[in-house]
């Protein structure tokens, strides 16, 4: 194998590494000549791994989100860049991980974008589990492609195994190209088949890679070759693997030790052929073809293309977490060398609207291909189009969008030009009207959040406490979310969704509550009602938003409510919650700043940044202390703590409620003023490819309103699993556990 020295010279192409992990694809584009601006990556271990082996490599260790374009101006030396390349965290599309589609990990991939827009590259390479292109439709792959092609890139993709490039090791990951050169690219040739030809090699064999390293004695000094001391429970098991084969099924295994299989604990490689695909964790590479051991970090590098020179830092189980994630060296290699030519032998297009025009008529005709066969929902009370979002992301096909206010129409006609919008008030309308709208069919799915103004202690409600004789049921507002449900009955979705505030449940109408009433009324039509209070941080979002939702379905849909993934005191296999620092740091940079964008701080008056500057990171003004001159405000004799208005969030936690207004958004975590809209909107997790337009009131009352979509999609695709009867297959989850108890 070549050296890890860089091939290149003064006129080597430039590139940035994101998500480095172990250095796999890093090493391998550095062995066909590319010379690192710098790397990156947020793991420790991962940062000593590239110290060691490759000092001369600028490495930045820290949080992709929080990077931000100054700080990638300085790294990169105002140099141009040649190829941004790098591999966002799979686990949330692996078929080993939890396959959660709105797992936020999954949304790193516009981190990512972001160095792409700041450094404008001739050349991007994306690396990902070969799964993406089929989990949930395609639906991310066809993300990363859009969203790439909305940069001007032409993207190329193509799923590649590891072994046809003669690593030792059958290894298949979907690889995205997007270049801005005038030509197709050229995908590298294949070198390697199973049983070899005149013109291909033979497959290597885990035997010719790690054979010589079976005796752990005599190799003593080589790195990270450590065994993993495993019990004797598991070295019994391990005794019963033949080469090549599984562990017998339990029915065949002595008492003892029986437990089900699971991934590659218990499978034994193959001295003669390639190993199966190595996945991270401290057990989970396979068994040692004759050895009764699993197989030790080194030995699996080898089955990486890491030269025995290349020394992995941290504990065992960090070492294999960076080998398992790493792409295989020898193919890194060729796919540099062939984005090497690619780039220089063709000139970079004069004029790449050619190229945008192209594909946006690739992704139209996709999405005109992808419709059959598809879910169908309708929208209601659409506004921003959080909810509606997240269906979308979640696979539905949205048929028709109603909302009364003008604002949503022209932002509905920027973000969602694909999707039939009606101007009207949902008093107007009549359920066959909506199933014409739907092209003639009922909408498997109605959803919508109807307005909580009259259900809110920030609302009218208040004024049930204020107001001698106020009656919630006199609240037009309120009574929307009964016509919902009417309508709703006059259609006969199969399902419906419902999302409001937690006082909806409290609210009284007419001796009851308006849940207790909508319950009836679904109930009476033939519905299964279930209800229940989410709180938005437990799946993922950045934000306490506690919300009312109310699903109900056809009786024999296999209901499953969505269980919390993230934690405020998470045990040490949990995951915490999502911060605020992690989605808007690279947003305090000026040089962000943009009105299209959405991100243009409010000029505060000098009175309001003086208090602003008296507020600790997630706390309150301190009333109390405040010098005499900014006790008084502009419009009242004393200031007060009121709503969000003077607290300032936190970067280590996740916002407060975000709530509408032109003036009810926090201040930021360390800048004397109130969020921007697009810093809202990052919160309230909406991509940044979402463009908000009408007065920033405006703006700001659609952020605040809306549904998170990260949210949306956690909801919809449980939707859309009643609806397909899909639940995953029972055991699985228990697998998983049986092994953590275990190790």
């Amino acid at each position: 194998m070549r050296s890890g020295k860089p091939q290149g010279g003064a006129s080597a192409p430039k590139m940035i590494c994101l998500f480095a992990g172990g250095g796999g694809l890093h090493l391998g584009l550095r062995q066909a000549g590319f010379e690192t601006l710098f790397a990156t990556d947020s793991w420790a271990p991962a940062a000593k791994t590239f110290r060691r082996n490759l000092p001369d490599v600028p490495f930045h260790c820290g949080d992709i989100r929080h990077l931000t374009p100054t700080r990638v101006a300085q790294m990169t030396g105002g140099q141009n860049v040649d190829l941004v390349a790098g591999g966002p965290p799979c686990q949330g599309f692996s078929t080993l991980g939890d396959q959660a589609h709105g797992d936020p990990r999954n949304t790193l991939f516009e981190a990512f974008l972001r160095v792409v827009l700041w450094t404008q590259p001739r050349c991007v390479l994306v690396e990902n589990t070969s799964y993406l292109r089929s989990q949930y439709s395609g639906h991310y792959a066809d993300l990363i492609r859009e969203s790439l092609e909305g940069l001007g890139f032409d993207v190329e993709v193509e799923t590649l195994n590891a072994a046809d490039y003669g690593t030792p090791q059958i290894r298949r990951r979907v690889f995205f190209i997007a270049t801005r050169v005038g030509r197709p690219f050229q995908w590298p040739s294949v070198t390697h088949a199973p049983m070899g030809t005149r013109r291909l090699h033979r497959y290597q064999t885990v035997g010719g890679a790690i054979m010589d390293l079976a005796d752990a004695d005599a190799t003593a000094g080589v790195p990270n070759h450590v065994p993993l001391r495993h019990g004797e429970k598991v070295l019994a098991r391990y005794r019963l693997i033949p080469e090549g084969g599984r562990m017998p099924p339990p029915q065949d295994l002595p008492p003892e030790i029986r437990r089900r299989n699971f991934g590659n604990t218990y499978k034994r490689l193959h001295r003669r052929k390639p190993a199966l695909t190595l996945v991270p964790g401290n057990n989970a590479f396979p068994v040692h073809p004759v050895a009764d051991r699993s197989l030790t970090a080194r030995e699996a590098a080898r089955l990486q293309d890491f030269p025995d020179t290349y020394v992995l830092e941290g504990a065992r189980n960090e070492q294999c977490k960076l080998v398992g994630n790493a792409v295989p060296v020898r193919l890194a290699r060729h796919l540099g060398e062939a984005i090497s030519l690619h780039l220089g032998e063709s000139a970079q297009a004069e004029d790449s609207g050619q190229s945008i025009a192209a594909s946006q008529r690739r992704t139209r005709a996709k999405k005109a291909g992808s419709r059959r066969g598809q879910l169908t929902a309708a929208s209601f009370f659409t506004g921003a189009g959080g909810l509606l979002l997240g269906f979308a992301r979640a696979g539905f096909r949205v048929v028709s969008s109603y909302d009364r206010k003008a604002v949503v129409d022209r932002n509905m006609a920027i973000n969602f030009p694909e999707i039939p919008h009606f101007h009207t008030s949902v008093w107007d309308l009549e359920g066959d009207r909506i199933v014409r709208d739907c092209g003639g069919t009922a909408p498997d799915v109605m959803f919508g959040g109807s307005p909580c103004q009259g259900f809110s202690i920030f609302g009218n409600r208040r004024f049930a406490n204020t107001r001698g004789g106020h009656r919630p049921e006199e609240d037009e507002r309120n009574e929307l979310s009964i016509k919902f449900i009417d309508l709703a009955l006059e259609v006969g979705p199969k399902a419906l969704l419902l999302e409001n505030v937690k006082g909806m449940l409290s609210t009284q109408r007419y001796g009851s509550t308006y849940v207790d009433e909508i319950v009836r009324r679904l109930e009476n039509g033939g519905y299964h009602v279930e209800h229940r209070i989410l709180n938005t941080a437990d799946h993922g979002i950045p934000q306490l938003r506690e919300r009312l939702v109310l699903v109900a379905f056809k009786p024999g849909l296999p209901w499953e409510w969505p269980s919390p993934k993230f934690f405020s005191e998470p045990k040490p296999w949990q995951r915490p919650y999502a911060t605020v620092g992690d989605v808007i740091s690279d947003l305090a940079d000026p040089a962000t700043h943009s009105l299209d964008f959405s991100h243009v701080p409010m000029a505060h008056k000098e009175l309001v940044v003086e208090r602003y500057k008296l507020i600790p990171e997630g706390g309150r003004l301190p009333e109390t202390d405040l010098p005499k001159r900014l006790r008084r405000g502009y419009r009242s004799k004393r200031v007060s703590n009121f709503s969000h208005v003077y607290r300032r969030l936190s970067r280590h936690r996740p916002a407060t409620t975000m709530v509408p207004g032109h003036n009810a958004f926090p201040v930021h975590p360390t800048l004397p003023r109130t969020l921007t809209v697009r810093e809202a909107a990052r919160i309230q997790t909406f991509p940044d490819s979402m463009r908000f337009v009408g007065t920033r009131q405006q703006q700001c009352m659609l952020v605040g309103n809306a549904v998170p979509p990260l949210f949306a999609d956690v909801l919809a695709q449980k939707v859309a699993k009643a609806i397909k009867g899909n639940a995953l297959q029972p055991g699985y989850k228990a697998d998983v556990y049986e092994l953590k108890a275990e190790a």
